[in-house]
């Protein structure tokens, strides 16, 4: 098959860069030709790399060529820093490059040691120079200044609060009536379609003492190990415990997950058959983004909570941490007072990291080669109370680099499998891939829903024959969009792409011009929506309450106008189309994008490439783990094999 993620916009970059070295001299131009054409960095990479060359006077040095290319090459993968051991550095090049490189490598380490890039580099954290060469930790780790800033803030901010005493102590028989308390039967939260109350875990109640005694803490849980319930009772006891409502922050990186946040101690709450003045006092605690808790201010690019003026809060509590990157996380920690105030982390170490650099949640969690400063200050929720075995052997088996013995199926059979089944489908032609897709899209949108006779097309068409204010005010709108959410949420393609035959937005873009047709055949002609489409918001509009991730639908309505519905804790808002801030199609999206989200039915697209960089079991785990019913995995058994062998390793200095 084509490669199809090297695109014509990558050659133009490629030739720009080779003309950028090619003013250097041809000799040096050629010998960095096949580093430039497969490290897919971007032109204002290879324009920042010749302006540190000209910064420190070493234009025409190739071997500080290679070096920086490296590092923009690790950037780009989320490391902080270039680890400088030979065998390391030479495997962030590309496999044919690396013999011809060898020599180069050797002069550029010599020539470091030599005092050679001294006008470039130093080993001098506190002095302004472009490039950091960290050297204490018993390795040669080479820094963007940035980032070397960033990761020794946090480090030294960490051991603050590793060091910091309690700052509101809860006597252990405090904290043994509490338990006792939200676990009673009429305080209880409950679940399931048979509202059973939740049982005392042993991990679980050990998170919860964990939260209360320590002035930081870890709490880590993969899908099912009831990890938001937990989030819940210890919000609970804290404000059973006497901590005002007004100074409880929580937030997450996104507004979706944000918005979850505050889903989730609603829905929580309201399975209790007998909650509290302090439960129902809870009902009123929002999730916020960490930009909007610090207050971003983008006149002056920076926030209005800051070390010199610490958020006014007792207790923090961050979901999702494992999608926060270094700076960001840098940022929000010098906002906190270690001494006044609780933190409290909650992710998932096992999910894919941050897209931007950095892996700091992961490196937090302990084991025997790093991480040992939390070793007591950590918990990892083991036990999964979703049912079905299959998918949850499949999520372990991965984690570990290896998956269950399988066969390959069609595509038809994958789509009809029973619940907690998994399957892999391999990638034929493209006009099989095009079919594919069409197969998934009647399957999902087209044919009845399970347990009602309607499908996705026919509540769309039923809906659209009252106006936006009758849909969501009356009950039989409000009945419609229930049922057309829970088709929303019933399936997605994930891709690991974004561009290319196997990327989001040509899926996205091929289901539209397919389904147009099927929902909305006059709205080709008159506009770049129709009714029934599924989009993303992309980017936040607080003043409208929608947030990057925020999913909905658009129908149009009895007079014409598309409007876009979103559910909201158990209602629903909706805004005309040209009235939204930026958005996207959603049938299918990014694994990334995915994070914290769940659908019955996931279909997970592998790149066509068999060595893309994107391969890793991380991003494998984190699509498999958003299915609740059924995966259908698409590509090559070669493709998948790299995913399994890879597991992200982000290089950096935090390794506590």
């Amino acid at each position: 098959m084509t490669d199809f993620n090297f695109d014509q916009g990558q050659l133009l970059q490629n030739l720009e860069a080779f003309k950028i070295f090619e003013s250097k001299g041809q000799s040096a131009a050629k010998m960095l030709m096949p580093f430039i054409s497969q490290m897919e960095l971007s032109f204002l990479d290879y324009m920042t790399i010749r302006d540190l060359m000209e910064f420190g006077e070493y234009q025409g040095d190739t071997a500080l060529a290679i070096v920086l290319m490296a590092m923009f090459a690790a950037l780009q993968e989320g490391s902080l820093c270039l680890d400088l051991n030979q065998d390391k550095l030479m495997n962030r090049l590309p496999p044919d490059t690396r013999k011809k490189a060898g020599k180069t490598i050797g002069d550029f380490l010599f020539g470091l040691v030599e005092g050679k890039y001294q006008k470039l580099i130093t080993r001098n954290g506190d002095e302004y120079m472009p490039l950091i060469l960290d050297e204490s930790g018993g390795k040669q780790l080479l820094y963007f200044q940035k980032y070397y800033i960033h990761e020794n803030r946090l480090k030294n901010r960490m051991e603050e609060f590793l060091k910091a005493e309690v700052s509101f102590n809860i006597p252990d028989q405090k904290i043994d009536n509490l338990l006792e308390e939200i676990y009673s039967n009429p305080l209880a939260i409950r679940v399931g379609q048979d509202n059973t109350p939740i049982i005392k875990d042993p991990q679980q109640l050990k998170a919860i003492r964990l939260a209360l005694k320590s002035q930081f803490s870890i709490i880590s849980g993969g899908p099912g190990t009831g990890k938001t319930s937990l989030m819940v009772n210890i919000l609970r006891c804290l404000v059973r415990a006497g901590v005002p409502i007004s100074h409880i922050i929580f937030g997450a990186p996104t507004g979706r997950a944000a918005q979850r946040m505050t889903e989730t101690v609603q829905n929580n709450i309201a399975t209790i058959q007998e909650p509290s003045s302090e439960d129902s006092d809870l009902l009123d605690l929002k999730g916020s983004t960490l930009h909007k808790i610090l207050r971003y201010r983008s006149y002056t690019h920076d926030f209005y909570y800051r070390d010199t003026n610490p958020l006014p809060a007792s207790v923090v509590l961050i979901d999702e941490v494992s999608m926060v990157d270094v700076v960001m996380l840098d940022k929000f920690l010098q906002a906190i007072d270690p001494v006044k105030t609780k933190l409290i982390f909650l992710g998932d170490k096992d999910q894919l990291p941050s897209v931007e650099a950095g892996s700091v949640f992961a490196e937090m969690i302990p084991d025997e080669t790093h991480a040992s400063r939390f070793k007591d200050r950590f918990v990892v929720l083991q036990k999964v109370y979703r049912s079905g075995v299959n998918l949850l052997e499949l999520a372990n088996q991965t984690n570990k680099g290896a998956f269950p013995p399988f066969t390959a199926v069609n595509f038809e059979n994958a789509l009809l499998s029973d619940s907690d089944q998994w399957a892999f489908v391999k990638a034929e032609s493209l006009d099989k891939w095009q079919e594919h897709i069409y197969q998934w899209v009647r399957y999902q949108y087209l044919n009845p829903l399970s347990g009602n006779k309607k499908s996705f097309k026919d509540l769309i068409v039923k809906v659209g024959e009252m106006t936006a204010d009758q849909i969501v005010s009356s009950e039989q709108g409000q009945y419609l969009l229930r049922h057309i959410f829970i088709a929303v949420e019933r399936a997605r393609i994930l891709s690991f792409l974004r561009n290319g035959i196997y990327g989001c937005t040509v899926i996205n873009t091929l289901i539209f011009n397919y389904l147009i047709n099927e929902f909305d055949p006059l709205a080709k002609r008159q506009t770049h929506i129709f009714s029934g489409a599924l989009i993303i918001i992309t980017r936040n509009d607080y003043s409208k309450e929608l947030f990057n991730g925020d999913v909905g639908v658009v129908i149009k309505d009895v007079n014409g106008t598309y409007s876009a519905f979103f559910r909201r804790s158990g209602s629903y808002i909706s805004f005309p189309v040209n009235l939204l801030p930026s958005w996207e199609f959603a049938f299918s999206m990014t694994v990334h994008k995915s994070q914290g989200s769940e659908f019955d039915d996931v279909l997970l697209v592998l790149p066509d490439n068999e060595n893309h960089r994107l391969l890793t079991r991380q991003i494998i785990y984190t699509g498999i783990t958003r299915a609740k019913k059924r995966v259908v995995i698409y590509g090559s058994h070669a493709a998948l094999n790299t995913a399994l062998l890879k597991k992200i390793e982000r290089q950096s200095g935090l390794m506590w």
